[in-house]
């Protein structure tokens, strides 16, 4: 994280000092993408808070606040660029520029690097910091034909680099709403269906919902097969159940003995359902 603080730094200075536009949006953009990482990491840690009487399908969920922080910040950044960039009047963009716009670029290289050896929540920052090194790559590009043929360079550098903070906060905010949107994966529905099946029985209904990447809750109907008992559905049925929850896949089955294919069964001891 410092790294990654010391690269937005950089390149805020050069872009102050030396009259590049493309550096200091890139600058801005990266300060938004710095707090964004610490974000992601607090509410990842947060997500993984154990169950309590508030949760009772635990906080998972609350991965999502670094997607809605994010989007804030990335708004603010936006804003600034827009007012940076306000103005097309001829500026001068000094050769030093490019050298900051490098020397940001190393340190953001290292960060993610870093990032990587501090295990799943470093991973994850460093694949959301990585875009960092594509706004980098063009503010060199930027800064660099600025200072040799023209500020217009620069000026449209730095508007590809708002275009990209709009476009990802535009892509973050989508991301946002179709995973709070209860969405089921095929994948998921899938790997369900066939746990059910594999022990015979007949998925009557299915209903799954992604709580977050790799974790979903639903509901499913199960009628057995013609002749099983019910204490033996009983017991597949929580096999299924157990093989589905190491699977990330938090099911209740509800087992439904009156649409049983046997052939007339007897009322007394069948119209009961049982549910697991």
């Amino acid at each position: 994280m410092g790294l990654a603080t010391a690269g937005a730094a950089v390149k805020l200075l050069g872009g102050i000092l030396y009259g590049s536009k493309a550096l200091l949006v890139d600058g801005v953009t990266c300060i938004a993408s710095v707090l964004a990482g610490i974000f992601l990491v607090v509410w990842l840690r947060r997500a993984t808070t154990p169950p309590d009487s508030d949760h009772p399908y635990g906080h998972g969920r609350l991965a999502y606040g670094a997607v809605s922080y994010t989007l804030a910040v990335y708004a603010f950044a936006a804003g600034v660029g827009f007012t940076v960039l306000a103005t097309t009047r001829h500026y001068i963009v000094d050769a030093e520029a490019t050298l900051y716009a490098v020397v940001g670029l190393g340190f953001y290289l290292a960060a993610i690097m870093a990032y990587r050896r501090v295990g799943p929540a470093g991973a994850s920052v460093a694949a959301f910091t990585s875009s960092e090194i594509l706004e980098s790559t063009i503010s060199i590009i930027s800064a660099a034909g600025g200072a040799t043929l023209s500020y217009l360079i620069d000026y449209i550098g730095a508007w590809i680099i708002e275009a990209f903070i709009i476009y990802e906060s535009a892509k973050h905010a989508s991301e946002l709403v179709m995973s709070l949107s209860d969405k089921a994966d095929a994948e998921a529905l899938g790997l369900a269906r066939r746990e059910l099946e594999a022990r015979g029985f007949e998925v009557h209904r299915l209903r799954l919902r992604r709580v977050v990447p790799g974790k979903y809750h639903g509901d499913a109907v199960i009628v057995p097969p013609k002749g099983m008992p019910p204490e033996a559905a009983d017991i597949l049925a929580d096999e299924a159940v157990t093989s589905l929850e190491s699977k990330g896949i938090d099911l209740t089955v509800h087992i439904d003995i009156t649409r049983s294919h046997s052939a007339k069964p007897d009322r007394r001891k069948f119209t009961r359902t049982g549910d697991r």
